[in-house]
């Protein structure tokens, strides 16, 4: 708890004579600490007769860091601890859901069936792969009817010399069958052939033998042969000592002890509340035993006044606040009314029988109904504390413990940002007046080793809130205010952990062999693959007194001192400070003598492969000191060395990016999809912190820059792209710090930069237009709407069409605007012409002319080949119409003259011989009459069939003129009888070049 949990410690000098203290960068041979090589910058400290250093120094040739550690103590150093009075307040969730099971463990026997009624424990070779050292992790052993330990099992072979077996037993087991060659065992092979035994090792015979019943003869040197048997040792650790449970020989035999396999059941361990109830119960019988002193006798004048207060906490529903209280014994004064009225008598001195009985009572009235309103309950402890104020001159510890199994708000499952932050802020209150606040969570997903995330799910959102509303103030630690249980088992753990921040009343802890010696690697390195204890070096050197000319002396073995490791946390037990305290002591002749032993630990650590490296990084955390025995707190902590983390080579692959023409694409969408790394770790430009965790970058800055072909930076966007062009991302790790590390603790690490090469590409896809002809009639009015001409827009780069999942933006709308051929439509939008008339296609985007990045495509009409005038894009076919003229009634060798109307308006002339037709050929659309000239047939009286239409719906008419001649059939002259002219009218018809006929 450091600063906060205030225990005063007492240094008691045991000094014959005056004390000449090491100093505190001592010298050492043999490469001992303090070495003076002018490769270590030491850092130390001496803290109440300790002297902690610890260094840091960078080998270039593997990259990894050599971490020394040395301790020793400075006189005859026994701390005496003097119980502080401390005041706890327990802050209850008594929500609905604390009626729901806790969860816990289940063991059960390793056994197998092996018949009717039979069974039988697992082998040597069964049980191995489940042990804990190395293996699954699921061996356990049963020390009462409580209590389980893991179980590890080393594996040894072992080797018996054979006697008076013959050549068939030798066969049988030769899978086990060795001989010592050269200090060697190498296995033998035996073979069989008619009764001929033969010995071999490694392709070379060593024996034969004859029948099986007879014993072989082996070269010298090869006798006896051995036969190999497994040697299985199953132990167990607890409190730092190591118990034997039992040795077995052989893979397939069965220990005689058995051991369980462990599981968990969400439905065991009873009702969390009632698991909540038991943990507090052992929480307030501990307290109130710590209250009696030094003398162990309760109402002694040594005693110590240990408090306790509880509060629970649920919901309120509008003007009823439901289980939201103070409790004084079994009553409950409710939030809304009467609450604050008993902040004064809350707590209750567990020196008392009085205060341990209504400490009783509460925990008999815990109660499981309502929501999880966690501020009224910390609103109501910060009550409790500013209604006893600690008074003038007394030293008191103050610690909230909060409980819960959900998240703050109306509903368990439901994270409720506004009931947090209403939490946060009286815990926040709480912790600036020096309290210690524990938050422990028995939610699904409570994790203690997780910071958590107010921006993930909500169990990551509840795992932040406790990791903040706690002492860690959002930064998990080890020890840590914030606890996790999942079971029963644990939380009374968790409970008894925290009923130990009160030091045992009056007794005399030295700092001796018990004491562990810890250093916590810290986030950014990690022990080397395969690490373990045999990796750690431990010293000892004897002190020989300031000014010698070997101020240390390396000992010959470690005096006691034993290495473990797990996960980060390298710990060292078994050196005694108290009894190898260092310093000068009387001898018999009344002389000084020099005297004590201090311990150096040795080991390298590596950069964590996610760490990007920086200046000035340290390689423990906070925790790494020395701890007396069964203390989660360090009695002193070790310096923190910072040294130089390289950063590694970036490199960055940029993606190509498909763009609409006249699109734009912004800096973000460029980064997108970018492949970077810094040495082999992958950053995520779409994530926050890049995808990486705070740790990573803790000591790097990370920028990213783009920039476009010309290598200006690209700040927010390209824009009004038409033509392909590339741009280039640019990554900088830069440290955060200039590095002020020695150069023997790796230079400063400087910046590295990756830039994508060659550039990435910006595809700029354009449209293609693809156009088919159409027709209109001579005479017609002129299309005005062209859409139907246009068979496709493709919006293409090169052959390759464009995917709107792979293209950045949606295609922008085009404009088309047609202009048809000069002089072929009159004013009054008719056709005038009976030629082919060209189309010309512009096009637009946002009234930009963009004709010019088209690509137009042109369809033939089916089976012919239309001829485009140029810069054209397609064509209108010119149609014509045809009209019939028919004469009956008439003399057929007559000649007769029609004059053909057209809309009213005379248009063209046309002679018949006879009774007969003429065609007359394009003509332009119309309605069309004719009228006989009776000024040339005088003698008859015409009539007509009608007018006649010709549109693109009819194209082909014919009029009829029926003539009556009476009794006039004479030429036109009346006198002379018909004769056929020399003309004939029936031929092939001219045609009017002019346009007209």
């Amino acid at each position: 708890m450091n600063k906060r949990k205030a225990l005063t410690l007492l240094l008691s000098l045991a000094i014959l004579l005056s004390l000449a203290l090491p100093a505190a960068t001592a010298r050492a041979d043999d490469g001992g600490i303090g070495e003076d090589n002018g490769d270590i910058n030491e850092v130390g400290t001496e803290i109440d007769g300790l002297i902690l250093n610890k260094t840091a120094v960078y080998n270039e040739q593997t990259g990894r860091y050599t971490i020394t550690l040395e301790a020793y103590a400075t006189g005859a150093s026994t701390f005496i601890t003097q119980d502080i009075p401390t005041d706890f307040i327990l802050v209850i969730d008594q929500s609905g859901s604390m009626e729901f099971p806790i969860g816990g463990y289940t063991y059960t026997a390793y056994q197998e069936d092996s018949g009717w009624f039979d069974s039988r424990n697992y082998y040597n070779e069964e049980y191995y792969p489940l042990r804990h050292n190395g293996g699954s992790e699921n061996l356990w052993y049963k020390l009462n009817d409580n209590e389980y330990v893991a179980v590890s099992v080393e594996q040894e072979m072992k080797y018996s010399p054979i006697s008076g077996w013959n050549n068939w037993e030798y066969y049988e087991n030769q899978n086990s069958l060795y001989c010592l060659a050269n200090g060697e065992y190498k296995r033998v092979n035996v073979t069989s052939s008619w009764g001929n035994y033969e010995y071999y090792v490694d392709g070379s015979k060593i024996g034969s033998g004859e029948y099986s019943r007879n014993e072989p003869t082996f070269d010298n040197g090869y006798a006896p042969l051995y036969q190999s048997v497994k040697k299985y040792t199953y132990s167990y650790t607890l409190n730092g000592a190591t118990t034997v449970i039992e040795e077995s020989l052989g893979d397939g035999s069965s220990p005689n002890t058995q051991f369980y396999r462990r599981g968990y059941s969400s439905s065991a361990g009873g009702t969390r509340l009632n698991a909540l109830k038991a943990a507090v119960t052992n929480f307030s019988n501990t307290v109130a035993a710590k209250t009696v002193g030094v003398d162990g006798v309760a109402g002694t004048s040594d005693d110590v006044n240990h408090r306790i207060a509880v509060v629970g906490y649920a919901s309120r529903y509008d003007s009823e606040w439901k289980n939201t209280e103070v409790f004084v014994g079994a009553n409950q004064y409710n939030y809304n009314t009467d609450a604050s009225q008993y902040y004064g008598s809350a707590f209750q001195d567990m020196r008392t029988s009085t205060g341990k009985a209504n400490i009783t009572a509460s925990i008999g009235a815990f109660d499981a109904e309502g929501s999880t309103y966690t501020n009224y309950g910390l609103e109501m402890a910060n009550g409790i504390l500013n209604a006893n104020p600690v008074p003038n001159g007394e030293t008191r510890n103050r610690v909230i413990v909060l409980f819960t199994d959900g998240y703050p708000g109306k509903n368990a499952d439901d994270f409720n940002s506004a009931a947090a932050n209403a939490a946060l802020e009286q815990a926040t209150i709480a912790k600036n007046n020096g309290v210690s606040l524990y938050s422990v969570g028995i939610f699904p997903g409570a994790d203690a080793t997780t910071a958590g995330n107010y921006n993930g799910s909500n169990t990551d959102a509840a795992n932040c809130f406790m990791q903040q509303v706690s002492s860690n103030n959002g930064t998990p630690q080890s020890p840590s205010y914030y606890l996790s249980a999942s079971d029963a088992g644990t939380l009374n753990s968790i409970f008894h952990q925290i009923s130990q921040q009160i030091q045992t009343g009056g007794s005399n802890t030295e700092l001796s062999g018990s004491a562990v010696v810890k250093d916590i690697i810290s986030p950014y390195f990690k022990l080397p693959e395969g690490a373990d204890a045999n990796s750690i070096t431990l010293e000892t050197y004897r002190y020989n007194g300031p000014g010698a000319a070997q101020e240390w002396t390396k000992n010959a073995d470690a005096m006691g001192a034993k290495a473990t490791v797990a996960g980060k946390e390298v710990s060292v037990t078994g050196f005694d400070f108290a009894k190898y305290w260092c310093g000068t002591e009387e001898n018999a002749q009344g002389g000084t003598n020099f005297r004590g032993n201090k311990l150096v630990i040795r080991f390298d650590v590596t950069p964590e492969p996610g760490f990007l490296g920086g200046n000035d990084v340290p390689t423990n955390n906070t925790s790494a000191g020395i701890y007396k025995e069964g203390e989660t707190t360090p009695s002193k902590t070790f310096p923190l060395p910072l040294v130089n983390v390289p950063i590694k080579d970036v490199t960055v692959t940029a993606k190509d990016k498909n763009v609409y023409l006249k699109g734009e694409v912004t800096a973000d969408q460029l980064k997108d999809g970018a492949e970077i790394s810094v040495g082999n770790v992958t950053l995520d430009l779409t994530k926050e912190n890049y995808g990486l965790e705070s740790w990573q970058t803790e000591y790097v800055d990370i920028t990213v820059t783009v920039k476009d072909k010309d290598n200006n930076v690209i700040s927010d966007k390209l824009e009004d792209l038409k033509e392909d062009t590339t741009y280039t991302v640019e990554v900088t790790a830069s440290p955060k710090t200039v590095g002020t590390s020695t150069a023997e603790k790796g230079a400063a690490a400087t910046a590295k930069t990756g830039v994508n090469d060659p550039a990435a590409n910006i595809y700029v896809f354009k449209p293609e237009l693809t156009y088919k002809d159409s027709e209109a009639y001579y005479g017609d009015n002129a299309p005005t709407d062209y859409i139907g001409n246009l068979v496709s827009e493709v919006w293409k780069h090169g052959d390759t069409i464009a995917n709107p999942g792979t293209m950045i933006g949606a295609a922008p709308e085009l404009t088309k605007e047609y202009t048809p051929e000069a002089g072929k439509i009159s004013t009054d939008n008719k056709i005038n012409t009976k030629q082919d008339i060209g189309v010309d296609v512009t096009v637009k985007i946002n009234n930009e002319d963009v004709t010019g990045h088209v690509k137009f495509e042109h369809t033939n009409c089916t089976g012919k080949t239309c001829n485009l005038p140029e810069g054209k894009k397609f064509l209108i076919h010119v149609k014509t119409c045809t009209l019939t003229i028919t004469k009956t009634g008439g003399t057929d060798n007559e000649s007769y003259v029609f004059d053909v109307y057209k809309d009213g308006i005379k248009y063209s002339e046309v002679a018949i011989w006879g009774n007969s037709s003429q065609v007359i050929y394009e003509l332009p659309v119309g309605t069309y009459t004719i009228e006989e000239n009776t000024g040339w047939s005088w003698r008859y009286t015409p009539s007509y069939s009608g007018a006649v239409t010709l549109d693109a719906q009819t194209h082909d008419g014919t009029i009829t003129c029926t003539n009556d001649h009476g009794d006039n059939y004479k030429w036109l002259n009346g006198f002379s009888t018909i004769v056929r002219n020399i003309l004939d009218f029936t031929s092939t018809p001219a045609t009017d070049t002019t346009g007209n006929n």
